[in-house]
């Protein structure tokens, strides 16, 4: 008897594992991320209708590899329509996010801002260590029907150079833009990689 007790509990200690496993919680990409700077320079002459000049432009970022946004992904549970995650991150300043959560895929409705900052978005995470805190809720309901924690580290990579090039454009106001010069650059040279 006491032999199929054990086995009982060695089973039942089995089948919680594989649920925990089956419904992981944190990010599609992992848990692991890099904060890399890249850097490179841009030299822009511009002749059209509106006139003429020229400008070089020193651009610099951080981006996140392997990826700047990226899905939530939690409990499957058809009922649960909405999330809400909170970061506390290393630098003790918090940042919270809450959007619509897909249930049935067991995932955040949308993929999440994760590192670009801009005046309209600002990201969840920061480099180093992020402790979140996740529930997922059903419509109208205040009591959460999945809650835990997660952590994610962002690690500071060493830093990437572009090779210097050259634009021609046709529009005066590239001269003087060099925020949409340096988006197009860095495009074009895949984040310097």
């Amino acid at each position: 008897m006491f032999k199929n007790i054990l086995t009982f509990i060695c089973a039942s200690i089995s089948v919680v594992g594989a649920v925990h496993a089956a419904d992981a919680v944190g990010f599609s990409s992992g848990s692991q991320f890099q904060a890399t700077p890249i850097e490179g320079q841009v030299h822009v002459t511009c002749e059209g209708f509106n006139g003429g000049g020229a400008a070089t432009f020193t651009c610099r970022d951080v981006v996140l590899d392997p990826v700047s946004y990226d899905y939530f992904m939690g409990p499957r549970d058809a009922r649960a329509v909405r999330y809400e995650l909170r970061n506390l991150r290393e630098d003790g300043s918090v940042r919270t996010k809450e959007d619509d959560y897909s249930g049935s895929q067991g995932r955040s409705g949308s993929a999440i801002n994760l590192w670009i900052s801009t005046i309209f978005q600002k990201p969840l995470l920061a480099a180093g260590k992020n402790k979140i805190s996740y529930a997922v809720y059903a419509s109208n309901n205040r009591e959460p029907l999945s809650h835990g924690e997660f952590s994610i580290n962002v690690a500071r990579n060493a830093s990437r150079v572009c090779p210097s090039t050259h634009y021609n454009s046709a529009d005066v106001n590239d001269c003087s833009s060099q925020y949409s010069v340096c988006q197009r650059y860095f495009q074009q040279f895949n984040n310097c990689r």
